[in-house]
């Protein structure tokens, strides 16, 4: 229904937003507090808050064991296991530039796999999008890459890259299944309660919990936990239902130049020429990715069931096996 009142359009754009939120709001509470005691205490509260919005909606339903495991899955690696594998590289002392550009192969890679996991051709126009879009990333960025970090550090983001890209492909290709569709709230609860299952050991065992309790902490976390977890990562899931895998994942390209634009607007940080250029680059690869015409796979030909003459015998045609 809220797609159908805003335009799918507008969903990508509140999308773009609120999920380059997040790398702002982290940057309130990171002084105050280690990456994965941050994670553990917004996936706390972001899943108490979805149990109460589930419970209010009337959402709970029985599902069946395979749809709960695979929601299970995708929210391991989607959550938890994109988000604790860049923030470990950057924590290892890895760059942000170098970690944003390596996990900027995701639109890619997603657009590679999206044929063979999902049914989902990837036009022409659409891989001249990717393309274009990889190169705003660069163009955004380039230029504070620096090679710090250890070998794990820069193995990290490349496992957060196939962390999300199986996730939503197979978020996707459940979509495109006649598998039960449940909920996307109960849905995105399921997501959070793995992932706060996944994260807590590494709270615990890492940084014991230890924090600097002050405003900024407890804005960083109500920020993350419910305007990232919560809203970007229910749109994206939303978007997943309507467009190809693909298509989604190109939104991410977007990601840099406006969270420039925000560090900008909230910090004074410099708003360099080269970055408003990465932001157009963006903005083009995109667009051509969105209006690329869908491509559907090729159909099975149709065959005599008495030869194996393939579209040429007169005889019977029947459905090849």
């Amino acid at each position: 229904m809220m797609s159908r009142l805003l335009g799918i359009p507008l969903l990508c754009g509140v999308f773009v937003v609120l999920w380059s939120s997040g790398f702002v709001g982290a940057k309130f509470g990171l002084d105050y507090a280690g990456t994965f005691t941050i994670l553990f205490w917004r996936y706390l509260l972001v899943t108490a808050v979805l149990a109460v919005m589930v419970t209010v909606a009337r959402q709970w339903q029985p599902l069946a064991r395979k749809v709960v495991m695979r929601h299970m899955v995708v929210g391991a690696l989607a959550h938890a296991g994109w988000l604790a594998a860049v923030l470990g590289a950057i924590d290892l002392g890895l760059s942000a530039g170098l970690a944003a550009f390596i996990t900027a192969l995701q639109p890619i890679i997603t657009g590679a796999f999206s044929a063979r996991v999902t049914g989902e051709n990837v036009s022409r126009q659409e891989w001249v999008g990717l393309f274009l879009g990889l190169v705003a990333v660069a163009v955004v960025i380039g230029s504070g890459i620096s090679l710090g970090g250890s070998v794990l550090a820069h193995v990290l983001p490349f496992l957060a890259v196939i962390s999300i890209t199986i996730g939503s492909l197979i978020d996707r290709s459940a979509t495109l299944s006649d598998e039960q569709a449940a909920p996307i709230l109960l849905v995105t609860f399921l997501h959070c309660m793995v992932s706060l299952l996944v994260l807590a050991p590494m709270a615990i065992g890492f940084e014991g919990l230890q924090a600097e309790w002050n405003g900024n902490l407890i804005f960083a976390i109500v920020w993350l936990a419910l305007v990232v977890s919560l809203a970007a990562y229910g749109l994206m899931f939303v978007l997943l239902r309507k467009l190809p895998a693909a298509k989604v994942a190109s939104l991410t390209y977007l990601s840099p130049p406006v969270t420039m634009v925000m560090a900008w607007l909230m910090f004074g940080e410099v708003l360099s020429t080269t970055g408003l250029i990465g932001l157009g680059i963006a903005a083009a690869s995109v667009g051509l990715t969105l209006t690329a015409r869908q491509t559907k796979p090729p159909t099975k030909v149709k065959q005599c069931r008495s030869c194996a003459n393939y579209g040429q015998c007169t005889g019977p045609l029947q459905p090849a096996e």
